[in-house]
């Protein structure tokens, strides 16, 4: 019971920061669909993909060891993804519709206006 309370801390603290950086990332235009897509094709290939390995590490090297280390990995793709990242805190929203619509045209811009 404890290790499933711990767990599901640390699980609320990552998924905690997730929305609101996600959305940050896209201009309102392609928010949703942007946000979704990355999300659900992410988890669809790591979710999918990642117990197929753990499996077949196991079988291979009949130890846990290599499944560690697997993880490992992932966390410090994770972990530079984050580093990378770039930081949007005190970034007006309004202001990354507007060099969106700069950079795709003027019809682009119409939807801008209405959504502002």
């Amino acid at each position: 019971m404890s290790a499933i309370v711990i767990g599901l801390v640390f699980h609320g603290l990552m998924y905690a920061v997730q929305p609101a950086l996600m959305a940050e990332m896209f201009p309102t235009r392609m928010r949703y669909s942007g946000v979704s897509l990355g999300y659900q094709v992410t988890s669809i290939a790591a979710g999918s993909l990642a117990p197929i390995i753990a499996v077949r590490l196991l079988e291979t090297y009949k130890s846990a060891v290599p499944i560690a280390w697997c993880l490992a990995g992932a966390a410090a793709v994770s972990a530079v993804a984050a580093v990378v990242a770039h930081e949007t805190k005190g970034i007006d929203l309004a202001d990354v519709d507007l060099a969106d619509a700069e950079q795709t045209g003027p019809e682009s811009t119409e939807l801008v206006d209405d959504a502002v």
